[in-house]
Parts: C-alpha cells; structure tokens; sequence
C-alpha cells in the first residue's frame, strides 16, 4: 500500500473522497428542498421570490443544520452518552422559545 508525504495511505484518500461525495450529495438535496419549500411558501402566500434569495436561505439553512449537527454531538458528548437525545435537540433550540416550546410538545404529548 502506497504513503504519500503526508502519511495517508491511497485507501485513506478513498474513503474521504467518499465521504465528500457523500457530504456534496446531501447538500444538494438538502438545498433542493429547501428550494421547493421556499418557493411553495412564498406562493401559497402570494408572493414572489427571487432565485439568489431562495439559493441563500438554503445555503444558510445547510450551514445552520451543519453547526446544529455539531452542537447536539457536543451536548451529548457532555452528557456521557454516545446517541443524541430530543432533550439535546431541546436544549439546542434555547434560543429560539416557539421552537423550543413546539419540540416540548412533541416530546410529552
């Protein structure tokens, strides 16, 4: 098995070209819901959108999840536990009390 000069063997390179692929894929679906969610929303209200503003609220949206993601591996990383739990979703949404308060009712209805 070949090690280039910065000591990652060809496999290594494999699986993270993988994994970017992979990542590269789940943006882009992400981002077309997102698309069509917008568009849907803005037409059921009776408004119009433009293109670069629903292509931003996507990336935005992407970006947001991503450091969510980050968030809840580091709540119940704290917590001892190795699987994320609503209550880390719960504590996550702090910020934001509708949010946070709609979870609350998911969770003990």
């Amino acid at each position: 098995m070949e090690v280039d000069e910065d000591n990652r063997s060809d496999f290594e390179k494999e699986e993270e070209e993988e994994d970017d692929s992979v990542s590269d894929l789940l943006r882009d679906r992400f981002r077309l819901s997102a698309i069509s969610i917008a568009e849907s929303e803005a037409k059921r209200s009776g408004m119009e959108i433009s293109p670069p503003i629903v292509a931003c609220i996507a990336d935005l949206a992407f970006k947001y999840i991503g450091q969510l993601a980050k968030d809840l591996e580091l709540f119940a990383h704290h917590a001892g536990r190795k699987s994320v739990t609503m209550t880390d979703v719960i504590v996550s949404a702090h910020r934001n009390e509708h949010l946070a308060g709609s979870l609350r009712a998911v969770l003990y209805w």
